[in-house]
Order: structure tokens, then C-alpha cells, then sequence
């Protein structure tokens, strides 16, 4: 699976990077649950029984080549929330429920292993989120980077600036190398 800028506006996009097994595990006939308004996401709440932690709960996110948000339990694979498809950025989200009307992103972060979404993805994160209208962090409140190592072919989250593979302690590129 190759990792391509898409035609049409250049948007770096993401295929699934990780294990085999995993891809093979999951039922990508089954995405996750597009949300286009906030309400949207209380339904997801209520229509898969949810459990609300202090008012919050977590959930797995992709932004799939759409433009849409799409969110999924947070046990649940980012390769199943998008189908399969390659996608423009993927994380984990926490939704605060204030109200029964009112909510908010309180956490958003861009750590997948399965497509290892850079940073930068953020600014097209923003641009779902703000169709939504729904309150959100100025940026990922914890950006990861990720590099694979080109020796055994380990994927890495890069822990503070440490560009070193955590399998075989071999140096890791200083740029993203999913292609």
C-alpha cells in the first residue's frame, strides 16, 4: 500500500501501514460512524451503548479522503473506522460532554501505528472539525511523529526526539519514510 498526495488539492494521504495480521483481523466492510454535526456524535453514543467516563469518553478517529470525521470505539482499529481506505489523517479523540446539547473536543491526538499520520495533518483535522461546529483544541493536543525502521521494518514513535529503533537500536531517518 503506497502513501500518495491525492490529485486533486496535493493532501498527503495515508494508506495503512501496519501489521498484516491486524488488516486481515478486521471486517473493513464495516466503518465507523461519519459524523457531520455534533448531535452525530451523541447518537454514535447512545446507539453503541458508550460508557461515559466523567462526562468523556474516547473514541478512534480517521478523517477519510472525503473530508469526513469518522469515529469508532476506541479498542476498535483505525483500519476498520476507515474500510480499508486510505485516509487524510487518523487518531485518537475525547469528546466532553457537557450537556445533553453541548460538546466539546477536550483531547485529540494523531497516534495511529496503522497509518502513522504526520503532524501536519492537523490543518485538514481543522478544517472537518470547524464544519462541524463543535469546539476543539488550536492543534493535537499530543502530536506524535513516526518513522519506520528501515533495517527491520519496525514502526517507531518517535519518544523525545530519540531517532533510534526501539527493536534493533538502529538510527532512524530524521523524515517520515512511510512511502
Amino acid at each position: 500500500m503506497n502513501n500518495s498526495k491525492s490529485k486533486k488539492d496535493n493532501i498527503q494521504l495515508y494508506s495503512y501501514v501496519g501489521s498484516q495480521e491486524i488488516f486481515d483481523s478486521v471486517d473493513i466492510n464495516f466503518v465507523g460512524y461519519k459524523i457531520s454535526k455534533s448531535k452525530d456524535i451523541l447518537n454514535w453514543i447512545e446507539k453503541t451503548a458508550q460508557e461515559l467516563i466523567n462526562n468523556s469518553i474516547i473514541a478512534t478517529f480517521i478523517i477519510n479522503e472525503n473530508h469526513q470525521l469518522v469515529i469508532n470505539d476506541r479498542h476498535s482499529e483505525h483500519v476498520q473506522c476507515a474500510g480499508g481506505k486510505n485516509v487524510i489523517s487518523a487518531g485518537e479523540i475525547s469528546f466532553l460532554i457537557e450537556k445533553k446539547d453541548k460538546i466539546s473536543i477536550n483531547e485529540i491526538s494523531n497516534q495511529s501505528t496503522g497509518y502513522c499520520p504526520k503532524p501536519e495533518s492537523w490543518k485538514y483535522v481543522e478544517k472537518v472539525l470547524s464544519k462541524i461546529e463543535i469546539e476543539y483544541p488550536n492543534y493535537f493536543t499530543l502530536a506524535f511523529d513516526f518513522r519506520l525502521c528501515t533495517n527491520c521494518q519496525t514502526i517507531n514513535l518517535i519518544k523525545e526526539q530519540v531517532f533510534e529503533c526501539q527493536m534493533c537500536e538502529t538510527e532512524l531517518d530524521l523524515k517520515w519514510n512511510f512511502h
